[in-house]
């Protein structure tokens, strides 16, 4: 027994509508995975940054001994030592 052509019709406009569906959640899948990498990039470089930082605000402290920095005004404010 054949299916009427309607009914074959409304098989595959299914079937085209599920192949689109999975194609669109392929496309989020892959989105998915730039996005990660980008992410992981990005957290790379702000750790690089941070590392960066850190050394550079130790060569202030060898040079200006500890204190503090105003990073408004780029002011050093020394901490005074012990029994000053």
């Amino acid at each position: 027994m054949q299916l009427k052509e309607t009914e074959v019709e409304a098989i595959k406009l299914f079937q085209q509508k599920t192949h689109a569906i999975i194609n669109d959640l392929g496309k989020i899948e892959l989105q998915k995975m730039q996005i990660e990498s980008s992410r992981k990039a990005i957290e790379e470089a702000l750790e690089q940054v941070t590392k960066e930082q850190d050394e550079f605000f130790k060569t202030l402290e060898s040079e200006y001994g500890k204190g503090s920095l105003n990073l408004d005004t780029y002011e050093f404010t020394p901490v005074p030592e012990e029994g000053e």
